[in-house]
């Protein structure tokens, strides 16, 4: 990622972890890869952060993980998220990628042996753009999820306007707008890898 990309990637850490914070039950967050440009730009203009209530590792997701453990959230994945399993641990890929490398979360997903997931926006809604988001709107769609239990309130209080979202007609049932997870107590991991660092 270029430095520009690393300065954004560090605003969406510190968006999440305040998200996360003020939560009345916050999520596990851990903080992976965490070397070289993107380690360096923590360091150099986040004070604190070495303190923060989250798990910071060097290692990648797969020395710290077994695979079946792993559930990398990824808009091109064929498989819909709709409840978290608190044995599992759920992946937000840390780059920024301005669409220049599209479906790279997935491929890292398929290519480490991970399980993958996308969240069920197009259950509920149609997009004007790409369903690729930043870390912290796949972030606070998690949480928004964890809080309410409702995933189309929670997409649809995060998604901003830009984006063009529109609730699908009236023939997407009730049940399916319901979705609920019976207990959101799960890990959240951010993998900072970058891709040229």
């Amino acid at each position: 990622m270029s430095e520009k990309d690393i300065i954004k990637l560090s605003k969406q850490i510190q968006r999440c972890y305040s998200i996360n914070r003020h939560m009345e039950d916050p999520l596990q967050l851990h903080l992976t890869n965490l070397q070289g440009k993107t380690l360096n730009r923590l360091d150099g203009n986040i004070d604190g952060y070495r303190n923060w209530d989250i798990h910071l590792k060097s290692e990648s997701l797969i020395e710290l993980f077994q695979p079946s453990e792993v559930v990398y959230l990824c808009a091109e994945s064929e498989n819909t998220l709709t409840t978290f399993d608190d044995d599992k641990i759920y992946v937000i890929g840390g780059f920024v990628d301005h669409n220049a490398h599209k479906g790279l979360a997935y491929e890292r997903a398929i290519a480490a042996g991970f399980n993958h997931s996308r969240l069920p926006i197009d259950k509920f809604f149609t997009l004007a753009t790409r369903k690729v988001l930043t870390v912290c709107h796949v972030f606070e769609i998690i949480s928004n999820f964890c809080i309410s239990n409702s995933w189309t309130s929670a997409i649809e209080n995060t998604i901003p306007e830009r984006k063009g979202l529109e609730m699908l007609d009236d023939k997407t049932s009730s049940a399916d707008k319901n979705l609920e997870a019976e207990n959101c107590k799960t890990d959240v991991s951010h993998d900072s890898e970058s891709l040229h660092d």
